[in-house]
């Protein structure tokens, strides 16, 4: 019995199991915004993004606490007992010695004690809070870079693994092509029409094709992994993509506006100017600590009973036994062995290197657009020669069929023909592709991140 009450535990297990796994590998058939609303949500960068956001918010109201009051009460409560002391004298009527045991002693008290102390000025205080609301916009900004890396990481695996599935149609294509040839070439040899040397050039094509149909198949397979890992799936879930109409869109924008837009709206660059204001802000906090004082004050109440003392009541605390005290205290350092002004130093050179990070960004952008630009109207153009190409090379895959039926041409050449056009097909689909990755990327380097590619 308790065999088989075991043996129907581990076949539940496994069924669960089993509906689990094939839960897990269903196939998800999403377009490209639903992609990119996934990563929003699941990619590990945003989700890092948005802690930072909450951490910097924390930061900022542990600045502002910082002027609020703070209190304390106490309460204490202490009991001693003394043991009898052994002692000695002479008994005048006998005139001898006679040893004493005295009595036991107890002793004790209770207090109870209260405080409020608060800052009435400290430059710290307003300086702290200012600099910790620039981190807290520099979070935000970050995480708004954050979405922008994984949207733009998402649209480029998207449109890599739509780029890896018509490459291995086309290459499906070629060794359906080759076997069809294979076929021919063996059937002609039969009849002795042809020499053995076009059925083996025909394998030969045959297995290149297969080889490489393989090397497609396992591309197809690792984007699809890269496409999950970037919008915070498991690598193993199968996405199929939808493939909508991406057309070839000429760019409206000139060179000079999308820098314009970039240098106002993308958000590391505004990451970097909060950061450099935080590191002025420091600087300016640094300086206030050296020539403004610090005032603040506090106020305190004490009560104590002795053992030998009889609590009446709440009123006793404040008719005996009680004690308050007020004090206030100005500060302001005269010398400390040059650390301040060591530390202005220090800060100069944060302040000064965080302007020279910020101008090194833009400078970064600027750079990032012009390559766009430029790989944008290179892949615009290819595509434009490379259809040119597939049509004329199409053509001269019929003529190249129709001389090898009437014998006047070759095997090889045919061979050629079809290797050409398919060389062609293969360069027309990774231009078009290529084309909307560098769309991505512009989108990206212009800090304009949700828009889809083609509009």
């Amino acid at each position: 019995m308790n065999r088989r009450k075991w043996g129907l535990i581990f076949a539940l297990y496994w069924l669960v199991m089993g509906v689990a796994w094939a839960q897990e590998l269903q196939v998800l058939r999403l377009g490209i915004d639903d992609c990119v609303a996934i990563a929003l949500e699941q990619s590990a960068q945003v989700v890092q993004g948005r802690f930072n956001v909450e951490s910097a918010a924390i930061q900022v109201e542990n600045a502002r606490n910082a002027f609020l009051p703070s209190m304390s009460t106490s309460y204490g409560m202490s009991r001693s007992l003394s043991g009898p002391r052994e002692g000695a004298f002479v008994d005048p009527a006998t005139g001898e010695i006679t040893s004493t045991l005295g009595e036991s002693s107890t002793s004790g008290s209770q207090s109870l004690g209260a405080s409020f102390g608060m800052d009435l000025y400290r430059p710290s205080n307003w300086v702290g809070l200012a600099s910790s609301k620039l981190a807290r916009k520099a979070a935000k900004m970050d995480l708004s870079a954050s979405q922008q890396q994984a949207v733009f990481e998402v649209k480029q695996g998207y449109f890599s693994l739509l780029q890896a599935i018509e490459l291995m149609a086309v290459q499906a294509e070629q060794v359906s092509v080759s076997e069809e040839d294979l076929r021919r070439a063996e059937t002609l040899f039969e009849i002795r029409s042809v020499p053995l040397s076009d059925v083996l050039t025909s394998r030969a094509a045959l297995a290149s094709a297969r080889a490489t149909m393989i090397d497609r198949e396992n591309n197809v397979e690792l984007t699809r992994a890269d496409l999950a890992f970037a919008m915070g799936l498991r690598t193993y879930a199968k996405i199929e993509p939808q493939k909508n109409d991406f057309s070839i869109v000429p760019l409206t924008l000139t060179y000079e506006e999308v820098l314009a837009h970039a240098l106002q709206h993308r958000p590391d660059l505004r990451s970097r100017k909060f950061l450099m204001l935080q590191a002025r802000e420091d600087l300016k906090g640094t300086r206030y600590e050296l020539l403004h004082p610090t005032v603040s004050m506090s106020t305190g109440y004490s009560w104590q009973l002795r053992a030998d003392e009889e609590f009446q009541g709440p009123e006793d605390l404040f008719l005996k036994n009680y004690g308050y005290s007020l004090s206030m205290s100005v500060s302001l350092p005269v010398f400390n062995r040059f650390s301040t002004q060591n530390s202005i130093k220090s800060q100069k050179l944060s302040y000064r290197q965080s302007m020279e990070d910020l101008q090194q960004a833009q400078r970064q952008v600027a750079l990032d657009i012009r390559r766009a630009f430029l790989n944008i109207e290179l892949y615009r153009r290819s595509i434009e020669a490379n259809q040119i190409a597939v049509s004329d090379a199409e053509e001269s895959y019929k003529l190249a069929q129709e001389r090898y039926a009437l014998a006047t041409g070759t095997q090889l050449e045919r061979l050629e023909a079809q290797s050409s056009l398919f060389a062609t097909r293969n360069d027309l689909v990774q231009a078009q592709f290529n084309y909307h990755i560098q769309l991505a990327q512009l989108d990206q380097a212009m800090g304009r991140p949700f828009a889809v590619s083609g509009k």
